[in-house]
């Protein structure tokens, strides 16, 4: 017993010897060095639920635009990928022609501006889709129209033509869509791929307009006035003689944003 109790004794001593030895090296040694601290951030897909239609001219500024009626346009389809506005077209009112015509579409009426003033000004036709997903998987956008131009009685204006021109894109970001449409091209009730955004593509809000503000030229009153009518524009109606009647005529424009990558 006592040959175990000095051997105990020996360890204890060596320990007390040998500690402040090793204490008093860290402590000379730590007089500076380098250390790492962390930042996080963490990011999920975007509502686009009330974002406002902007300038086709300038997509990072908001705008108030107003249908050719006079009314205010609806509300956009909100997500995260989303139509937020297409333009509503009118030819103005028609004297009926005993030959083939083609007729000219207003251009968009801007009635506000960024702060909700009251403003007097016109843009090209424009349709604008916001992406704020966070995949950067692309998407593909096509116009068709719902049904050709009839009036209430359901007669159709048999054979007319409604076509688009001078196609052009403008956005928030770098990410430029791959695809778009810049030819001149019949709008009928199959869909026409107008805006194309492949992988890494077409992040932000874009915007597809057509035309500049020179290409449009209003005559006979307001732009917004639906007794008015245009005499220049990327926008056309052509009308074959002896189809009309003496009333109105209308179609709707369907408008289709699919997450397939598009360019």
């Amino acid at each position: 017993m006592n040959k175990m109790l000095l051997k105990s004794a020996s360890v204890l001593t060596t320990c007390l010897v040998v500690g402040p030895m090793i204490a008093g090296t860290v402590s000379a040694a730590s007089t500076g060095g380098d250390y790492t601290s962390n930042g996080y951030v963490n990011f999920e897909e975007g509502d686009n639920t009330g974002i406002s239609p902007v300038d086709p001219l300038n997509p990072t500024v908001p705008v108030g635009p107003t249908n050719p009626d006079g009314t205010d346009p609806a509300p956009g389809t909100g997500g995260a990928l989303s139509i937020d506005f297409a333009s509503s077209l009118s030819f103005g009112t028609q004297k009926i022609s005993s030959n083939d015509a083609t007729y000219y579409a207003h251009a968009q009426w801007i009635s506000k501006d960024k702060d909700g003033n009251d403003v007097d000004i016109t843009r090209p036709n424009y349709v604008q889709v916001t992406d704020t997903r966070g995949t950067w998987d692309g998407w593909t956008l096509t116009v068709a129209e719902s049904d050709q131009f009839q009036n209430s009685d359901g007669d159709q204006l048999t054979g007319a033509e409604l076509s688009f021109s001078k196609g052009y894109t403008e956005g928030t970001t770098a990410a430029t869509p791959g695809y778009v449409n810049t030819d001149s091209f019949t709008v009928g009730t199959a869909a026409t791929k107008i805006l194309g955004a492949g992988t890494n593509q077409g992040m932000g809000t874009w915007v597809y307009g057509l035309g500049g503000n020179a290409d449009y030229q209003e005559n006979g009153g307001p732009h917004l006035d639906n007794d008015a009518v245009s005499t220049a524009s990327p926008i056309t109606l052509k009308v074959i003689a002896g189809t009309n009647k003496a009333t109105a005529y209308t179609t709707q424009l369907n408008w289709s944003l699919t997450n397939a990558p598009g360019n």
